[in-house]
């Protein structure tokens, strides 16, 4: 793992030292009883981001968390709230017990399983622990797959064993599973922290998709045929165990192995065992042995890091994709410093390219920040891509998989579809375009325009190809809708290297749509896609266009609000922003010019906070021409321009309408944020009901004047459950349901 990611529902996996778990011995039979491990989800309170390093360097090694104003949260154990007493950093206990609290949120799609057992392929179906496969289930999976495709994959192979004397297995699939040839090898691998489990669903899920489609899709049968697959599903089966031992439905929380440290603490975290750069810092991993980052007492001192890379230095691979948790981003090599290697443009092609389906963005070009991307050291991708001196250079990459929302632990329901997302990226990686073959992908793809009027625009379309002179392809411009939605596709014109085309879009309906490109061919054994979800959107709803700008005259600074009026009929544009830019000469520069709005509701205008501009002189013309960018969902949506007179002291007040907005988030977790709004001075009363209609709460019963209001709601007093909210305001009643999960 290496990002912090800002979710709604986010884990951090902390260790424990004085808790006095005991390891189990057994490999396969009944596990033994453990003392429990708990976690709790805390809130600590801080001045600014920066606070979030200084408590890392004080042994707090947060991974994941929710970032609040002035506050985040994130799961701690005992220890770790130890640690946090002693900082003297304000904190409160949001959730006692996570793992009674999974279970308990989960408990009625858990008792479906029971029966009901939900399959996507007929191999792959779901584990007894929460949906997951248990360590004597991926075993007997692997068993499975022999018996059922004994020319496909060999037989499970001992790579090693951990510290507690259980077998780490590893398999291959090919056409020739049995024999060794001389084709280019490929690496998936995962669990090399405990509590990963989704990353080991979709190694397996993978696995079924290229047995299973053998002999029926070209692809699946090029690849097969052409290429040597290595999975090793399990890198950590004691950490993995364990967490069967806390809770056998699922819900607990263990990252490291299980090595006895004495004195009641257990566990090396693997992932920092590694020789590359190992104790380079003590930030990215850590040399004290009760710290969830324990690098353990010196390199591969762990029989798993030590199996693994014996498994590397006898084995010639071309890719490895390790398979972590969470945040829906793809890292490659370095770990230890925010640098990128000097292979970095296959690197970026190649992750680009494999995220071209699913969205999953690139983590090293993030930028560096104590919330999002971090240094880590020992790291196991930078040990394969950077230490040469026993093995060739492996084009290592980590997968984070899944979203925030399902966190480390999804519902049972969740598990198929995100592991279904890594199919075509782990096709692409089996491939290695520009590693292996070097082929000749899509580097580049354009649309012309981020508004389309289906009336009287024509969409038009341009990609540029990598290596165009060493193969013959075929390019493809779709349109979808909803990712799996294809409403349609043109070939492009090639010259070149570059592929044109364009589409006249005859849509009756507003929606957003994506582009993206296909590329097949005769030495293409498959299709391979281009997409990139930040510039290839359109729109076919009514355009957001500036209504007006305000710029007043404060004496020493002009303070400047931007009015946008949504044009579409029934289109709602939702997490808008506004940036706002002046390249007027006497205008000096402003760097703070990016402002949150509101959704803006169809037909509605809503207006950004005030932007603070000043000038270099006191001569000017009496206006600023301003530019106007707006986006929706984070990608460009409009863009506009107007001169804006500099007027008085006042401003003209905005055109308000009667208005109860869905409360964010939603679902939630103890406290929401509901936004209404009032055309004229009135009475407003905002109550909360329960299901049955009783109500429960008044958060406002007082005469307001017009305007914008947000209203913080805490359910500090309210169990779980669904709720209604209604506003009135003289005859104006709207009513919109909320969803608690504490």
């Amino acid at each position: 793992m290496k990002t912090f990611y800002v979710s709604a529902i986010l884990v951090v996996f902390l260790f424990i030292c004085s808790n006095g778990i005991f390891a189990q011995t057994a490999q396969t039979g009944s596990p033994e009883k453990v003392e429990y491990y708990k976690v709790s989800e805390v809130r600590i309170s801080i001045n600014s981001q920066s606070d979030i390093m200084e408590l890392r360097k004080q042994g707090l090694g947060f991974e994941n968390m929710k970032l609040n104003d002035k506050s985040f949260d994130v799961m701690l154990d005992s220890y770790q709230i130890s640690i946090l007493k002693s900082t003297g950093y304000p904190y409160e206990i949001l959730i006692d017990d996570v793992t009674k609290d999974y279970l308990e949120r989960t408990k009625e799609s858990r008792e479906m399983l029971k029966t009901k057992k939900a399959t996507m392929t007929s191999g792959f179906g779901l584990g007894s622990m929460g949906g997951f496969y248990t360590f004597n289930e991926v075993v007997a999976q692997l068993d499975s797959m022999r018996k059922k495709y004994p020319n496909l994959i060999t037989v499970k192979d001992s790579v090693g064993t951990s510290v507690e004397g259980r077998t780490i297995w590893a398999v291959k699939i090919s056409d020739n599973p049995d024999i060794k040839e001389n084709e280019p090898e490929v690496f998936y691998n995962s669990l090399i922290h405990g509590s990963e489990q989704q990353g080991m669903m979709a190694v397996l899920y993978f696995m079924y998709h290229l047995l299973e489609n053998y002999g029926t899709d070209p692809e699946v049968t090029y690849l097969v045929n052409n290429r040597e697959l290595y999975f090793m599903p399990v890198i950590n089966p004691d950490g993995y165990v364990f967490e069967e031992q806390l809770s056998p439905d699922g819900g607990a929380y263990w990252r490291k192995n299980r090595r006895d440290l004495g004195g009641g603490i257990f566990g090396v975290n693997l992932a920092r065992n590694f020789s590359y750069m190992w104790s380079f810092d003590n930030i990215g991993s850590s040399p004290n042995p009760q710290n969830d980052d324990f690098r353990g007492t010196s390199p591969f001192s762990e029989p798993e890091s030590q199996a693994f890379k014996e498994f590397c230095v006898t084995h010639h691979f071309s890719i490895s994709n390790s398979f972590h948790t969470y945040s829906k981003l793809v890292f490659p090599p370095w770990g230890y410093i925010f640098e990128q290697t000097p292979d970095s443009s296959k690197y970026n092609s190649l992750i680009k390219l494999a995220g071209a389906i699913n969205g999953y963005r690139n983590g090293i070009l993030l930028p560096p920040d104590p919330v999002f991307v971090y240094t880590v050291n020992g790291y196991s991708d930078d040990w394969m891509y950077g230490d040469i001196s026993e093995k060739n250079k492996i084009f290592a990459v980590v997968t984070e998989a899944s979203n925030p929302i399902d966190g480390h632990w999804p519902k049972p329901g969740r598990i198929t579809p995100l592991a279904q997302e890594h199919v075509y990226p782990n096709l692409v990686y089996a491939w290695g375009p520009g590693i292996i073959e070097n082929p000749p992908y899509l580097k580049k793809g354009e649309i012309n325009l981020t508004y389309c009027n289906p009336q009287s625009d024509t969409v038009k379309f341009n990609a540029v190809e990598q290596n165009p002179e060493k193969h013959t392809s075929k390019v493809y411009a779709q349109i979808i809708y909803s990712k799996d939605s294809l409403i349609s596709e043109t070939l492009l014109t090639q010259l070149d290297s570059t592929f044109n085309g364009t589409l006249s879009f005859s849509a009756t309906d507003e929606n957003f749509y994506e582009v993206r490109y296909r590329q097949s061919g005769a030495d293409i054994p498959s299709n391979l896609y281009y997409g990139d979800a930040s510039k290839l959107k359109f729109t076919t709803a009514g355009p957001v266009v500036i209504d007006r700008i305000s710029c007043v005259n404060n004496s020493t600074n002009y303070s400047v609000k931007v009015y946008l009026r949504n044009k579409s009929t029934n289109t709602t544009i939702t997490k808008a922003t506004v940036k706002l830019i002046c390249d007027d000469a006497w205008v000096l520069p402003f760097t703070s010019n990016v402002r949150s709005l509101s959704n803006i509701l169809p037909g509605a205008t809503v207006s950004s906070s005030s932007f603070t501009i000043k000038t270099n002189s006191t001569i000017y013309p009496g206006y600023f021409n301003f530019k106007v960018e707006i986006r929706s969902d984070g990608y460009p949506y409009w863009k506009d321009s107007l001169r804006a007179i500099v007027t008085g002291v006042s401003e003209p007040l905005p055109q308000l309408s009667f208005n109860l907005d869905q409360n964010y988030p939603n679902p939630f977790n103890s406290i929401t944020t509901i936004g209404w709004q009032l055309a004229r001075s009135s009475r407003a009363t905002l109550k909360v009901f329960d299901l049955v209609g009783r109500e429960v709460a008044i958060p406002v019963d007082e005469q307001r004047p017009a305007g914008k209001y947000e209203t913080e709601f805490n359910t500090a007093t309210l169990p779980k459950g669904v709720y209604f909210y209604q506003l009135k305001a003289g005859e104006f009643s709207q009513t919109r349901k909320m969803v608690l999960l504490k």
